[in-house]
């Protein structure tokens, strides 16, 4: 099984118990296609960085982050499910990278120190500049 995140962005004009009912329903559509949610995060109402073209007058959306496992065939049903329910503004399904990946790469990039240079240690010549 591999791990997923799914990150989804709903209108704030629906309202909570409507949000929380759509992200209920998608919980539910991970487990019956054979997944496992691992964790939910709400992360509230966030201002959108860009305008969205499905959504031209929205500001604001309710971001939600799920978690989940499942074999490398559910993400693409899952994005069927999605893709025609007209309340998730938009969505990405990404494959997450293992806890236990995660941290030894943390663990190695902590354990080694970072060293300051100055430009005359760095070799070659510099961009844009013809001998």
């Amino acid at each position: 099984m591999n791990s997923y995140e799914l990150i989804m962005i709903f209108d704030t004009g629906l309202g909570e118990e409507k949000i929380n009912h759509l992200i209920t329903k998608v919980e539910e559509k991970i487990k019956i296609l054979g997944g496992e949610v691992e964790k939910t995060e709400r992360w509230g109402t966030r201002r959108l960085a860009s305008p969205i073209k499905k959504a031209k007058n929205l500001t604001q959306a309710y971001y939600v982050l799920v978690r989940f496992q499942s074999a490398p065939a559910l993400p693409a049903e899952l994005q069927a499910y999605l893709r025609v329910n007209e309340n998730i503004v938009r969505y990405i399904i990404s494959r997450a990278v293992a806890p236990e990946l995660a941290a030894a790469v943390e663990k190695e990039i902590s354990g080694t120190p970072l060293e300051a240079v100055t430009m005359e240690e760095i070799k070659g010549e510099p961009f844009g500049e013809s001998k």
